[in-house]
């Protein structure tokens, strides 16, 4: 299995790109992590009344969503 990702490539985040190679687990994984990192975000900026962070999160979780709609391996 190959890392999509480029190091001379930035890769924010809040990017819906793979990371991983479409339709692997590993690219499951790695978008149900940002899901969560996105939700945890989202609840601390919450919890701390900081907006940008709720909106960081926000966007870290759809993008997760996305990728884990677009890939086909579960």
């Amino acid at each position: 299995m190959t890392d999509v990702r480029r190091e001379d490539q930035d890769n924010p985040d809040d990017s819906n790109a793979n990371r991983h190679d479409p339709g692997s687990i590993r690219e499951e994984t790695s978008a149900a992590g940002q899901r969560v990192k996105g939700a945890m975000k989202n609840a601390a900026g919450e919890l701390i009344d900081d907006e940008e962070l709720e909106q960081k999160g926000e966007r870290e979780n759809a993008a997760g969503r996305d990728r884990q709609d677009r890939n086909d391996a579960v």
